[in-house]
């Protein structure tokens, strides 16, 4: 069995509570400072099965500005390119406008969240603002990946299967599902807001999602083993034989 996890955002950059879980097989993405972490700690983490880092700014309802962008992204490929890691970026859709341009220089693989994380509203996924641009980066770049996830996070949002049904026929090769958990939201649905208090757990239904996705499939096998097997092995360097 194929093993991806991703440290949550909330624990910051420390990667302490996945070390000890991924020694073996499984594959393991961080959260650092590109500005702090030394090229040894980078090394120590890749010795036990990381191999991407995650920029979540959208969980913080967080933005940056056009400018800000291309030094930000250049400053994670500058530290990651040696070990041939993956920023994984968590904006919302708009941020793609800005994201855009500099992609191509990277010289690394990024993989996008949540199907780009549309909005709710009236305006359809496709139509939204930075959609346009999502799309271009995904087919200008094989090196540029999205995740079919976390679709419990996109209720009400206009047009979401034609947006995932245009994204598989458009990029197969360049699509990874993945279940999201364990499906916690942010520390603002904890009990009073409290940062440090307990949440329940979300419980979406993962086999309906899972029989979903087959269906947009239109039941084609081969692109079904591509976004279960292949191209989560290919982006996230997993060759075992499993």
């Amino acid at each position: 069995m194929q093993l991806y996890v991703i440290c949550k955002s909330f624990y910051g950059c420390s990667a302490s509570m996945l070390i000890n879980g991924l020694i073996g097989k499984a594959r393991g993405i961080a959260c650092i400072d590109p500005h702090t972490i030394t090229d040894a700690e980078l090394d120590e983490l890749h010795s036990v099965g990381f191999r991407g880092v995650r920029l979540n700014l959208r969980s913080r309802s967080q933005s940056l500005r056009a400018e800000e962008w291309p030094k930000l992204l250049r400053k994670y490929a500058e530290r990651l390119q040696r070990l041939d890691w993956v920023i994984q970026i968590f904006v919302s859709m708009d941020q793609y406008a800005s994201i855009e341009p500099v992609v191509p220089e990277l010289g690394v693989k990024v993989v996008f969240d949540h199907l780009g994380h549309p909005g709710a509203g009236e305006t359809p996924a496709a139509s939204q603002p930075g959609c346009a641009e999502l799309y271009a980066i995904l087919a200008q770049n094989k090196n540029a990946y999205i995740k079919l996830s976390g679709l419990y996070r996109l209720d009400g949002v206009p047009g979401l299967e034609e947006h995932i049904k245009k994204l598989l026929k458009m990029v197969p090769d360049q699509i990874v599902w993945a279940s999201d958990w364990p499906h916690s939201a942010g520390s603002e649905h904890n009990p009073g807001g409290d940062p440090k208090a307990t949440q329940e757990f979300l419980t979406p239904d993962i086999p309906k999602f899972i029989a979903e996705c087959e269906r947009w499939c239109e039941g084609d096998g081969g692109l079904m083993r591509k976004i279960w097997v292949d191209n989560p092995r290919r982006l996230w360097d997993y060759p075992f034989d499993d």
